[in-house]
């Protein structure tokens, strides 16, 4: 292990080049032994640093101890009125959202497809006996607050699929997936072919042009949640049949109920979409549930999903229930913001040492397995997670008994610090 600590000074502090990178960034590093406490290495440990992803960790962490990892959300199928003898039901369907991040995603196993999800639903409907109804197909999202973003999010991240916030109906991890087609030469315009859910609830304006051949994803969308427009530009690349980025979804739980709508209507279900006042009583008839928290964790940290983070942090209470966690557990929160789950926000401050001692801590705790498991493993010796935002770039985690912690702030030089970074990880033993 004193090979680490050498690894690690000279790494930031005699490689010329490096030197140059980070003339004017803001380095942090902590490491200690999880079986001694041996401090191994500390540089800038108690700066209050922005962690981007690696704040996953934190609100993973929390998430198995507060919500325990069996713990699963539920969305139940409701109406109120009543259903007469000719199968009209005189009132609406309701779809309560329960917080489930999963809900219409095909990346969890458990969780069904968005479109095996609504035949699901719509099943159910017309097992209960319903024909006709009177009144609509309504999202319910009010398990939380109205609001999906958090108001530090940047304007440049609401429109784009990480940016999707986290809606007490969510669906389809709130994305949808726009298809363009390039023109046959840079610089011409390039058209959209089609989205994936079909958009129901909002418009795009299309201003994105052709790029230079492997150019990649250059475009971006601009909107922001409830818009009924978002706008998209930029450029992709030249030379594809076909070109896909993704979009946050700007009213999921709207979103949600006017697919399921579609499906009743092309089955032959009138939907009449009669006014009714708020009721006072609904009737449940079907549940589904989401994968266990234990599930959810593994994805958030495996593919550093911002909307899973989040919607563990609403669910814990957000700051409230992340920070008590983390008194809990013995840490020092002096200097500590935390602004959401995911660490997209720039409001995010936390120090080296605090990350440190969570991950010490968790080597400890009876989740550490699935915890651990999250992680991804960057050689057979170490089990990491990554964080990168603007001008910011961190790793933490494990090297065998080495808990460590990473972060720089302020680095214009994006590519070549995750050049520098890659290296470092892998001379970890």
């Amino acid at each position: 292990m004193a090979r680490l600590q050498i690894i690690i000074l000279l790494f930031f502090s005699f490689t010329p080049l490096l030197a140059c990178d980070l003339d004017h960034a803001i380095v942090a590093i902590y490491a200690v032994r999880t079986d001694t406490g041996e401090v191994l290495v500390d540089q800038n440990s108690d700066l209050s640093m922005m962690p981007a992803s690696c704040l996953k960790i934190v609100t993973t962490a929390a998430a198995l101890h507060l919500l325990g990892p069996e713990h699963r959300f539920e969305t139940y199928l409701e109406h109120d009125g009543s259903i007469d003898s000719i199968k009209t039901l005189h009132g609406n369907i309701y779809i309560r959202g329960g917080g489930d991040p999963c809900l219409g995603s095909d990346r969890v196993v458990g969780a069904l497809s968005w479109k095996k999800q609504i035949e699901t639903w719509a099943d159910a409907i017309q097992e209960k006996g319903i024909e006709k109804i009177t009144g609509k197909v309504i999202g319910d999202g009010s398990i939380w607050e109205k609001a999906l973003a958090v108001p530090s999010w940047t304007w440049e991240d609401l429109g784009n699929y990480f940016g999707a916030g986290a809606s007490g109906l969510s669906f389809h991890e709130n994305f949808y997936t726009l298809v363009f087609k390039p023109g046959r030469e840079e610089g011409a315009p390039a058209s959209i072919l089609h989205t994936e859910p079909p958009t129901l609830s909002h418009t795009i304006h299309n201003e994105v042009t052709t790029g230079p051949e492997g150019s990649g994803d250059q475009a971006w969308i601009y909107g922001s949640e409830y818009s009924s427009k978002q706008f998209v530009r930029g450029t992709v690349p030249a030379g594809a049949s076909e070109f896909a980025i993704k979009g946050a979804i700007p009213d999921p739980a709207t979103y949600c109920a006017q697919l399921l709508a579609q499906e009743l209507e092309k089955r032959g279900v009138t939907i009449e979409q009669a006014k009714y006042p708020t009721p006072s009583q609904r009737v449940r008839f079907h549940t589904t549930y989401s994968p266990t928290v234990a599930e959810i964790v593994y994805w958030t940290n495996t593919k550093s999903l911002n909307l899973y983070a989040e919607h563990l942090f609403k669910a814990m209470g957000k700051m409230e229930g992340v920070t008590q966690f983390l008194h809990s557990q013995n840490i020092d929160t002096s200097g500590l913001n935390i602004a959401d789950g995911s660490g997209l926000s720039r409001k995010n401050l936390i120090t080296p040492k605090q990350l440190t001692y969570l991950l010490v801590n968790m080597k400890s705790s009876d989740f550490f397995p699935l915890y651990f498991k999250s992680l991804t493993q960057n050689t057979p010796q170490i089990r990491a997670k990554s964080g990168n935002n603007t001008f910011v770039k961190g790793s933490v985690g494990y090297a065998d008994n080495c808990a460590f912690v990473i972060l720089i702030n302020n680095c214009v030089d994006r590519e070549a610090m995750r050049k520098r970074i890659d290296t470092f990880l892998c001379e970890l033993p």
